[in-house]
């Protein structure tokens, strides 16, 4: 068994659509990205990708090929399980917290549990989700953007 962990945080930018966790949420801002910027599933590929010894997901979705412009990060996240079970690892479980201080995400949590279970194609189960501020502190608190952190175990 291996662990690995993830990390990723994005800037809001007005025009974009706001993606958490491969779900779509309303709300005046979008976050920053080349792809999608989905900083939820960015941080469990760099926590899968770790796990396997693999790099990160620069190394493997570089943000400076126009193949990555404003993709859909579902599918960074079923070709980062691809690779993962090509090279004979299996997921474990997901333990993944999001820090925000606007939108409010626990309503939205089990849609993004649902669907980046789907996307895995594991057991909604193996995915924990949480949602917390940083008490209005530092650029999350500020709601300058929005970072997330991912530990995952693979076997």
């Amino acid at each position: 068994m291996r662990i690995g962990f993830g990390y990723d945080v994005h800037a809001f930018a007005e025009g974009r659509e706001l993606w958490i966790g491969g779900i779509r949420i309303d709300h005046p801002y979008g976050l920053m990205g080349h792809s999608d910027a989905d900083v939820l599933i960015h941080a469990i590929c760099d926590a899968l990708l770790g796990a396997a010894n693999m790099r990160d997901i620069g190394y493997h979705f570089p943000d400076t090929s126009a193949e990555y412009k404003n993709i859909d990060s579902k599918i960074l996240l079923g070709e980062t399980m691809r690779l993962l079970r090509e090279a004979g690892y299996e997921l474990g479980n997901i333990d993944a917290t999001i820090a925000a201080e606007h939108p409010k995400l626990t309503p939205h949590i089990p849609d993004m549990q649902k669907t980046l279970a789907e996307v895995m194609n594991v057991p909604v189960n193996d995915l924990s989700i949480k949602a917390t501020t940083t008490e209005k502190l530092g650029f999350t608190g500020r709601r300058e953007g929005i970072a997330a952190y991912a530990v995952v175990l693979i076997k």
